[in-house]
Order: C-alpha cells, then sequence, then structure tokens
C-alpha cells in the first residue's frame, strides 16, 4: 500500500513533474489538481519518506523523488544565509499555479516537434488541457519512449 500510494503521488499532479517538490495538497478524487502551493515541510517529511522506500525496495524511481525533492528545497526554498522559506505561494504573477500549468503549444515551443510530441504523450499534455485550459503535468502511462529522469527538467520555466 505504501509503496503504492507513493508512486501514484509521484506520477500525480501534486508532484512538480519538471521542477520536483510536491504541492500542498490535492483538490480533486484523481490527485491531479493541486493546491499550488509548495509547504516545507510537506516536502521535508515525504523526502525521508521516498528515502525509506527507497532503502527497503532498492527501486531506484523513489531515490530519484527523494533527490528530486531535495534539490528543489535547496535551489527554491533555502535563504543564501542558510535558512529555510516555510512555502512557497501558490499565485505567481496574480495567477494560482502560473508557472505549474503548460499548455501544449508551450510544450512544443520549448523542446521542439519531435521531444515535444515524446514529452507531451508522457506528461498527457493535449490541447484542451486538463485545468483550465492549460495541462498539469502528469505521468500517463509509464512508457519506454521517455524513461523517468531529469532529460526534460530545468532549474526553472522555459519561455
Amino acid at each position: 500500500m505504501v509503496t503504492e500510494t507513493c508512486h501514484k503521488m509521484a506520477e500525480g499532479g501534486m508532484y512538480d513533474q519538471l521542477g520536483g517538490g510536491f504541492h500542498r495538497y490535492s483538490v480533486d478524487a484523481k490527485w491531479l489538481v493541486p493546491h499550488f502551493e509548495k509547504m516545507l515541510y510537506d516536502n521535508a517529511l515525504l523526502s525521508r519518506l521516498y528515502l525509506h522506500v527507497y532503502q527497503v525496495t532498492r527501486d531506484e524511481f523513489y531515490r530519484r523523488i527523494a533527490e528530486e525533492i531535495l534539490d528543489y528545497v535547496v535551489r527554491e526554498m533555502t535563504d543564501s544565509s542558510g535558512g529555510f522559506y516555510s512555502s512557497q505561494d501558490a499565485d505567481s504573477e496574480g495567477e494560482e499555479g502560473k508557472f505549474f500549468v503548460w499548455s501544449r503549444p508551450e510544450v512544443i515551443d520549448a523542446l521542439g516537434e519531435s521531444d515535444g510530441a515524446i514529452f507531451s504523450d508522457y506528461y498527457d499534455v493535449t490541447e484542451p488541457g486538463n485545468f483550465e485550459g492549460h495541462n498539469i503535468l502528469h505521468v500517463k502511462a509509464p512508457s519506454t519512449k521517455l524513461p523517468p529522469n531529469t532529460a526534460f527538467r530545468s532549474n526553472g520555466r522555459a519561455k
């Protein structure tokens, strides 16, 4: 039950598929649409959970998620003086989740036609979208075309 839940959470919309880290909670029954705020304490606890699941299973998937959570915390939630921010707001430029949703043209523009199509297939990015005309990235179904790794990840939103 623990491994199945952790796997589904990490493939769903609650997990930031590009930047790492978990959003605070889901607002729908499918765990697709998150409340886009990210909390330090949630990510601290979840990083430990994923590390423990990795230690028990030796499944590299859980190790990768633990590392991505911690990378996110260091990159986005650590102050230059060494302290930590308690949260990252859900609103960006006056819109909830603006930096966490994508349109298909944005993906194609950022990655090119071929890589954009593979990325869109893997993360279920469609023209109509799955959230207010945009797409919350989530793993539709594991695919051999795009192994879960950091090949398409960036340290910030591509423009």
